[in-house]
């Protein structure tokens, strides 16, 4: 099994952790891993994976790159505040 050192804890962090640990009754290491495996348990998806999951349920978006354009407003809008004024 592999090994990891943490550098830097503060100490308010470690005591926290050294508490709990007692609390639960469990070894320092022990409650270490115990909320590293929760942390990661819980982890979000990204953007991407959650598009794909969203895609395998419900299949591909029921609007096309050709229909989407066709939605878009022609009509001009405010002058941008970044963009010189042509007049």
């Amino acid at each position: 099994m592999a090994s990891l050192t943490l550098k830097g804890i503060p100490d308010t962090l470690l005591e926290q952790l050294r508490r709990l640990a007692a609390k639960e009754r469990r070894s320092l290491n022990q409650q270490a891993i115990l909320i590293l495996e929760r942390a990661l348990a819980d982890a979000r998806p990204s953007f991407l994976e959650a598009h794909d999951a969203f895609v395998r349920k419900y299949g591909p978006l029921p609007i096309d790159d050709e229909t989407f354009e066709g939605l878009r407003s022609t009509d001009e809008g405010r002058p941008s505040p970044f963009e010189e004024d042509p007049g």
